[in-house]
């Protein structure tokens, strides 16, 4: 089962599809198995942050109609500082989470 925390991004993100141009302003930040945070490293050139991939890969955009939408390294790159600074607390949220649901699971 994968956690996912749900929020609204500071500025709407615009994602194309179909050549038409969707803004999102809600987003959902999910875990990542290693084989999917290994291959979105693998991604990674020259001079580009693993950490933003790895948020890249664990982010969303929803839309109106709940679909959801993958954001690219250069659109989290391009984002505002606002956003940016969203996702993390989003992503920092997801942590916890996740070591809450660690801690419930555990035997006695």
């Amino acid at each position: 089962m994968k956690l996912s925390v749900i929020g609204a991004l500071t500025v709407a993100m615009t994602v194309l599809v179909k050549d038409k141009a969707i803004k999102c302003s809600k987003v959902e930040v999910s875990d990542l198995s290693t084989g999917e945070l290994f291959n979105v490293r693998a991604l990674a050139k020259e001079g580009e942050y693993l950490s933003l991939h790895e948020l890249a890969a664990k982010t969303k955009l929803i839309d109106d109609t709940g679909c959801h939408h993958p954001i690219t390294y250069e659109m989290l790159r391009d984002t505002s500082s606002a956003n940016f600074k969203k996702l993390e607390e989003l992503d920092f949220d997801l942590q916890v989470k996740l070591k809450a649901e660690s801690l419930e699971n555990q035997s006695s």
